[in-house]
């Protein structure tokens, strides 16, 4: 039986951790190809599904969870993810939890927190982020949380209805606060009924809306 007893705190909320204290079961498939270290070896972070989210792009890359924290995956293994763990199902994740605020970047998961994990062939700091939506999009309605990069700045905002609004960090920094309501709009794209965007016109409501900088371009992929 694995130990349990961290907890992961954010938002208001907390979200149980299990730490890996020891060997994983030996069940357990090897690390992918050039990996030098066993993910499931790091903590894993159990959680009920909130809603899955997209990027400005129309790409599902991370999930909120309703105990308040974000797990950052990369998109091509969103498809999988989706339909092992629905919104209101259970799912584990394995992965480097920022250090001040509770957003884990993923290296493995199971929709099971007992079965075989499967592990990430490229975490989501090594998948192009630069990609924008076209699409002109507006949105409104209260904070649920603060979107967060995978070292933990705030980067946007997460509206109630599943909304994201993606901003510089200055901007966010001034404008995005749990509850706070807030009205944008921007060039983004649209799927399954949520919006995405990144923000270029920003207030309080629809009619108070002012330009604000724009967000930077996410760095793309490193070279290795």
């Amino acid at each position: 039986m694995r130990r349990r007893g961290l907890l992961l705190v954010g938002l208001g909320a907390s979200l149980a951790a299990t730490p890996a204290g020891r060997a994983v079961a030996q069940s357990h498939p090897p690390p992918p190809r050039g990996s030098w270290f066993d993910p499931t070896q790091l903590p894993s972070f159990t959680g009920t599904v909130e809603r899955w989210l997209i990027d400005p792009a129309g790409s599902y890359d991370r999930l909120l969870f309703r105990e308040g924290a974000q797990v950052v995956f990369p998109p091509h293994l969103s498809e999988p993810m989706r339909e092992a763990a629905h919104p209101g199902q259970p799912i584990t994740v394995w992965g480097v939890r920022a250090r001040n605020a509770p957003v884990v970047t993923m290296l493995a998961w199971s929709a099971d927190p007992d079965g075989t994990p499967n592990f990430v062939d490229r975490p989501a700091w090594f998948t192009p982020t630069d990609l924008r939506g076209t699409e002109p999009l507006q949105a409104a309605g209260n904070v649920r949380a603060p979107l967060l990069s995978p070292q933990g700045d705030t980067i946007g905002a997460i509206l109630d209805d599943g909304s994201v609004l993606r901003m510089a960090p200055e901007v966010a920094a001034e404008h995005v606060a749990a509850g706070r309501h807030l009205a944008a709009a921007g060039l983004g794209s649209r799927r399954d009924g949520v919006v995405a965007f990144d923000v270029a016109r920003l207030g309080s409501d629809a009619d108070r809306m002012t330009p604000v900088a724009p967000s930077p371009a996410p760095p793309a992929e490193p070279r290795r």
